[in-house]
């Protein structure tokens, strides 16, 4: 009895060594440390603006200082359009539905659309389906 404790014991102590042993790796993306201040000069504060800009191909992201979703994916959305040089990128800050045109369909945030010669042609609405864009442009 005494011989089948100490195998039993060894069998187990051998598995806590071998399930220690495997390591997992872990892969940690960088972002800049990039806040929309960053990108001076890309604000649409006028309300018709938002679908009306020179450029013919540009996005634009509606987000809220406080809203969460739009704090989560903040870095990737950021890091994402300042490294992107073929891709422009205009930003609104949505206080109330009052900053938001009712052309663009946008209902909350966080959303970006695609605006190509003055019409939508992507719209990304919630943190998943913007993550899942800018996937693509990276």
């Amino acid at each position: 009895m005494n011989k089948f404790i100490k195998v039993f014991l060894l069998i187990i102590v051998g598995f806590s060594f071998l399930s220690c042993s495997t390591t997992k790796e872990t892969t940690t993306i960088t972002y800049l440390d990039l806040d929309y201040s960053d990108f001076e000069g890309q604000f649409i504060t006028d309300v018709s603006d938002q679908i009306n800009m020179p450029d013919d191909d540009y996005y634009v992201y509606y987000y809220g200082i406080y809203c969460h979703a739009c704090n989560l994916i903040k870095a990737q959305v950021l890091d994402t359009f300042y490294r992107a040089n073929n891709d422009t990128i205009y930003f609104v800050e949505v206080n109330s539905f009052y900053d938001i045109a009712y052309e663009s369909g946008v209902n909350g945030t966080p959303t970006i659309i695609h605006v190509v010669d003055n019409e939508i042609v992507g719209f990304y609405e919630g943190r998943t389906s913007i993550l899942a864009m800018i996937d693509e442009i990276n």
